[in-house]
């Protein structure tokens, strides 16, 4: 799985420091400020940082997504154990909230 962005974007740093302590190996790209090419132009089509891709995921395609919450929501749900967000209603909220 790739992610596309810098080191020194919290975005990007939340997307890899919750793959990291579920145990998944992502390859950054260096990408965004015009950096990254078509590749990451499909990937996050605004040019925001991170954007995401799990090839041959979907259906043989790729799957492309990008916003760091909504990334760290498809990881959980592809790879739910260890499970990193909690089940219950608020301390789920408040999870997803930071």
């Amino acid at each position: 799985m790739i992610v596309y962005g810098s080191g020194l974007s919290p975005f990007v740093r939340k997307v890899l420091v919750y793959a990291a302590e579920k145990g998944l190996a992502l390859d950054l790209v260096a990408a965004g400020l015009g950096r990254g090419g078509p590749d990451f132009a499909e990937a996050s089509p605004f040019g925001k940082m991170p954007g995401f891709r799990d090839p041959g995921a979907d259906g043989g395609k790729d799957f492309c997504i990008s916003d760091s919450t909504a990334i760290i929501a498809y990881l959980e749900a592809k790879y739910p154990d260890p499970a990193l967000i909690p089940a219950e209603p608020m301390a789920r909220a408040r999870t997803v909230w930071f």
